[in-house]
């Protein structure tokens, strides 16, 4: 093979990585990420991950802050939420990370954001 025709064959196969480390991520399920979170952007109130696809933030006392729904979406976690003017609003993070006490999601705009179990 000509070094500009396994050149070529390098460039695909570059190409075809991202398909392909989907491909062996081990499968997500929602079940993983039900139950109580501390977020690292959020400094005292836990987030509350439903099994019926709900989310809220509560005080301790038991206040509801936030709340809103969830799903999982391949890689993905969907929110959807009333924004400060009563609209629906969708955020749509990718999964960096997730094992049984921590999980880690992409922003919009590049930072991450890690939950830390609490229950």
């Amino acid at each position: 093979m000509s070094p500009r025709r396994r050149a070529l064959a390098s460039l695909a196969g570059l190409a075809m990585m991202p398909a392909l480390l989907a491909a062996c991520q081990k499968k997500l399920e929602a079940a993983q990420f039900v139950g109580q979170w501390k977020s690292s952007r959020l400094a005292l109130t836990p987030m509350h991950l439903l099994p019926n696809g709900e989310w809220e933030i509560r005080t301790p006392e038991g206040k509801v802050l936030q709340y809103g729904l969830w799903q999982l979406d391949g890689q993905r976690l969907v929110w959807t939420f009333r924004d400060d003017n009563g609209d629906l609003a969708r955020d749509v993070n990718a999964v960096v990370s997730v094992d049984a006490r921590r999980f880690v999601l992409l922003e919009r705009d590049g930072s991450q954001t890690t939950f830390d179990r609490q229950d």
